[in-house]
């Protein structure tokens, strides 16, 4: 570079306008400058050089280096080693234009720019302060441009007298810009060869440069580290040295071959170790040309990948297997489902996905605890496997849910003794941490292509037929039909409508009154929501809550029961009286989909929190969702009351029942319905009205019917009744007269 500065400096220059002693001291200057230069001069110190030896050549003057910041809006003083701190510090941060002195001229114009006077030349309109402050009354500015022409800043004669340069003047002002380009351009090319040198040599992979035959000639620290080879061991050496042996000559000209063919290759292989350890390593080899464009060098580099493998396949079986069986995932059993359905295409034989789910897990979960249900998990997993063959899939879904492939059957008939022994196997006792736990099992079976040709369907029916084999009394297996994808298509086009009817009003709510068994009073009514259909008339919600809980719809329609009720509770309290309740069921699904705000609304309606008598299921306070408690317990603090609907049909804990304030149990309909003085039914009744009533809970008997049963439950101290004895559920009209026919 050097050479090439050389050779720019001593081109030919026009001197025909210059005197003799002009070229001497013009050809002195140049050679000082050089001679800084060849020594290897710092560059701000050449700089700064320049224009000290400028200055001798022009008395009464000072020289200046302005350079633009890299945003390129700024100039900033480089070297100006005559020019005071004071005046340094103002020039500082000025921006190119029409009226920013000199040098601000001379790069927004791209040329040079001479002025005679600074006190009352336009140009130096913005900064003339600085002129009269420091008595700059000329100035004399060139652009300084890089290798590539671009403009990067200024050199500048600044004056103490009014005068223009000579032509003398401006050849000192031409040679003393372009060489502190070229200096600035080489500062600029040394650094970048400095960090290069500093990211060769401290890189975290190993680099090795070869020479055209792929002997090493030069290697970094990295590669002492990885490979224990030194550098005196490897220079010289072929960069086979470095790798195992387990790869064949062909494998390597391979290699070397796409290197030939495009520069580049990389990818995986295995190094060897000084010591003879292999590990794997991903390595990159890049082609070097010269200028004809033939391969000079290559650069290789490489990494010990062996702790990323490691980490690659802890992610990958995090990714694909279940964390607590060790068995394949979701996404693994997708997987294998879409990959063994193009096996047995081509094969021409059946195929069979299983869907099991654990019959009562839950209530072992919840009784035992979790660490139980986990080893409960752990052993079930077990025996699915030892059930099926090498070549079947055994996959947890999550939860208490398995699926199995079953691959290459003949017929449905194959798949049958596989089945039959799971259902055995699950039977069996589960022995965990000392205690003893008894499950069952119920499967849905589906078969490809017989039933389906899609992975998503095949899922769908095992899904299906999983859950007729619950409804089916569990502990067996239930095989997809097409009636079970009929109903699948009915419920779909019910939850369509139900959507439909909830936009269009098609909802409607009845009241059945709840009556004081002692005084006859009507002081409660429970609102039971109906759906009117344009087409099948009333429709009762056996037919439809399960399908606005599947399609969470539940949450909507839940809100909107509530706020009809609430609107119906404030007219009968102003008009009838001012305790009367209402009670509305909420779906165990509105209490984990989303946090409706029920309490603020009541406010808004100013209507006392027991307004509104909440019915749940007993099973709710079983799952002790962070959702659930929050909204229990805020019913609780707004005075809302809470009762347990269905109460003896599920489970219950009273430590519960007292945890949560429950102000009501509802005696189940089956329980009433064959009550008389001498049955069974009767002792549970009164056993649960005493239980309520020491816990502080009143007692609502659902499903009255007759005299008799109204009469038992007076005399078990029963609160209250509700049932078709007293009246089935109204209309809000027919509600209100037989609220005017009662005492």
């Amino acid at each position: 570079m050097n050479k090439n500065i050389t050779q720019q400096i001593t081109a030919p220059t026009d001197y025909l306008d210059l005197t003799n002693p002009e070229q001497s001291k013009i050809l002195e200057f140049q050679q000082e400058i050089l001679e800084l230069i060849v020594l290897g001069n710092n560059y701000k110190e050449i700089c700064e050089k320049i224009c000290l030896l400028i200055e001798r050549l022009l008395d009464n003057a000072v020289a200046s280096v302005m350079l633009l910041d890299k945003g390129k809006q700024c100039m900033n003083v480089f070297a100006a080693p005559s020019i005071p701190a004071e005046c340094i510090a103002r020039l500082n941060g000025l921006r190119p234009g029409p009226e920013a002195g000199s040098c601000g001229n001379a790069v927004f114009r791209q040329e040079a720019v001479f002025i005679e006077s600074t006190l009352d030349d336009p140009r130096w309109q913005s900064i003339r302060e600085i002129a009269i402050d420091f008595n700059i009354l000329s100035c004399w500015s060139m652009p300084v441009r890089s290798k590539g022409g671009e403009c990067i800043g200024s050199f500048a004669l600044s004056s103490f007298e009014h005068r223009l340069p000579s032509v003398f003047h401006r050849k000192l002002l031409q040679i003393g810009s372009f060489i502190i380009g070229i200096a600035l351009e080489q500062q600029k090319m040394n650094e970048q060869l400095y960090l290069s040198s500093k990211v060769f040599e401290n890189s975290p992979e190993a680099i090795m440069i070869a020479d055209k035959n792929r002997v090493i000639i030069s290697i970094n620290k990295a590669l002492n580290i990885i490979t224990g080879f030194s550098a005196e061991e490897v220079i010289g050496k072929p960069t086979s040295i470095v790798t195992s042996i387990r790869h064949s000559t062909k494998f390597f000209q391979k290699i070397w071959l796409s290197v030939k063919q495009s520069g580049h290759w990389q990818g995986e292989v295995w190094n060897r170790h000084k010591y003879g350890r292999e590990y794997p390593a991903w390595l990159t080899i890049t082609s070097v040309p010269n200028n004809n464009g033939s391969s000079c060098y290559y650069l290789i580099n490489f990494s010990n990948i062996t702790d990323k493998k490691k980490s690659d396949e802890i992610i990958w079986r995090q990714a694909n297997h279940d964390s607590l069986t060790g068995l394949p995932n979701r996404n693994m059993f997708y997987d294998r489902l879409s990959h063994d359905i193009k096996n047995v295409s081509r094969a021409g034989t059946l195929l069979a996905v299983l869907f099991i789910d654990l019959d009562r897990f839950k209530e072992i979960n919840d009784s035992f605890g979790h660490s139980v249900g986990d080893a409960l998990l752990i052993e079930a997993a077990k025996r699915l496997n030892g059930c099926v063959r090498e070549t079947d899939t055994v996959a947890r879904l999550g939860g208490d849910e398995f699926t199995i492939i079953l691959n290459g059957l003949t017929d449905q008939n194959c798949a049958e003794r596989i089945i039959q022994l799971i259902l055995l196997e699950l039977t069996k006792p589960f022995y965990l941490n000392a205690k003893l736990a008894y499950v069952t099992a119920s499967i849905g079976v589906t078969f490809f292509p017989a039933d389906a040709s899609s992975v998503e369907i095949l899922m769908k029916n095992a899904d299906q037929a999983m859950y007729a084999a619950k409804n089916n009394g569990r502990n067996c297996c239930s095989y997809f039909t097409s009636s079970m994808r009929k109903a699948t298509e009915i419920r779909s086009r019910i939850a369509y409508e139900l959507r439909h009817a909830l936009r269009e009003q098609h909802l409607f709510l009845m009241y059945q009154p709840i009556v004081d068994l002692t005084t006859g009073y009507i002081h409660k009514a429970e609102a039971l929501i109906r759906w009117q259909h344009p087409e099948r008339g009333t429709i009762y919600p056996i037919e439809f809550i399960s399908i606005a809980e599947e399609s969470n719809l539940i949450t909507e329609i839940g809100d909107w029961v509530f706020k009809q009720a609430v609107n119906q509770v404030a007219a009968w309290q102003a008009n009838y009286n001012t305790n009367f309740q209402i009670s509305i069921n909420k779906s165990p699904k509105q209490f984990i989909s989303k946090m409706s705000d029920w309490v603020n609304h009541l406010r808004e309606k100013k209507l006392d929190g027991q307004s509104i008598i909440v019915e749940i299921t007993e099973n709710l306070l079983l799952d002790i969702h962070e959702l659930v408690v929050k909204q229990l317990l805020s019913f609780r603090d707004a005075g809302v009351q809470v009762a347990i609907d269905d109460f003896g049909t599920g489970y219950s804990s009273l430590s519960y029942l007292k945890k949560f304030d429950i102000d009501y149990l509802k005696i189940d309909q089956s329980f009433i319905s064959n009550l008389d003085s001498k049955s069974n039914d009767r002792i549970l009744c009164e056993a649960v009205i005493t239980m309520a009533h020491r816990l502080g809970m009143k007692v609502v008997a659902e499903g009255v019917e007759t005299d008799s049963q109204k009469q038992l439950l007076i005399a078990m101290g029963c609160d209250y009744g509700q049932g078709y004895f007293f009246s089935k559920p109204l209309s809000v009209e027919n509600f209100e007269a037989l609220l005017q026919q009662t005492p």
